[in-house]
């Protein structure tokens, strides 16, 4: 049976004092602790980069490559769930198991559906600057956008749009995705919750988002290489941010079914 979390957290300037700093830390002491697995899932995270950028290179698909790397972190929060859970095993010292693994999926293909609407969208804003022009390569690409005036405003307009996918993929998954590792509660009531404390605590979610976006940015232009070690320490920080506000700081977890009370 399923369980309704209590109402939604909000914490106040001395509570969120240093929190973003204690969540990164706390991600690395876990990284250090769980080094050959933290390395497995940063590698696997890399490779898979690589073999899209060389896939859509091959099929001739270069201006996808944007659109495509960005909408990946879209998704990434799914890939971290085996990262949460070891994070949230570390935290008791006991062996667990994933609360709602069927809910997890739920979020998956709703992630998925929000993926393809990106990357529909980046095709639709390419195609209205564009046309079907094609480039012959990824040197060519950079030229046309970053050279251009028209790539220009390509990237402005594509930034802020993309910006908007960005901010509702990570405000309804930010929390969910470990709370349905640690709670067996339904999808759709975790994604609201988690939308509910991003808006409850918007100026400290900006910052853990503003931190997270500046160090995947620094992962990708090392070639992906920083990624190694940046995605799992990320994903650690992220199950941290979650256990901090909505369990440190959270009211008593209540629980709607008998045999759990």
């Amino acid at each position: 049976m399923y369980v309704q979390p209590t109402e939604t957290p909000i914490l106040n300037s001395d509570q969120t004092n240093g929190l973003i700093q204690t969540w990164l830390t706390n991600g690395w002491k876990d990284f250090q602790a769980n080094p050959l697995i933290s390395l497995g899932y940063g590698i696997g995270f890399v490779l898979f980069c690589w073999g899209l950028v060389i896939g859509l290179s091959l099929s001739g698909l270069v201006w996808m490559l944007l659109p495509s790397l960005s909408g990946i972190m879209l998704v990434s929060p799914l890939v971290a769930v085996g990262l949460y859970q070891k994070s949230r095993q570390l935290s008791s010292d006991t062996p667990t198991k994933i609360k709602a693994p069927g809910q997890i999926i739920m979020v998956g293909i709703i992630m998925m559906v929000l993926f393809m609407m990106w990357i529909r969208a980046a095709t639709i804003l390419f195609a209205l600057f564009y046309g079907l022009k094609p480039f012959p390569g990824f040197l060519d690409l950079i030229q046309t956008l970053f050279f251009t005036q028209t790539g220009f405003i390509l990237i402005v307009v594509g930034t802020l749009v993309g910006g908007l996918f960005a901010a509702f993929s990570f405000a309804i998954t930010v929390f969910s995705l470990p709370m349905l590792v640690a709670r067996p509660i339904d999808a759709f009531t975790a994604m609201g919750k988690s939308f509910s404390a991003t808006t409850h605590n918007f100026w400290l979610i900006v910052r853990w988002a503003t931190v997270i976006t500046f160090l995947t940015l620094a992962g990708f232009m090392s070639g992906m290489l920083l990624m190694i070690v940046i995605f799992p320490v990320l994903a650690y920080a992220s199950w941290h941010a979650y256990s901090d506000i909505f369990v440190k700081y959270a009211p008593p977890f209540k629980s709607t079914d008998p045999k759990q009370t």
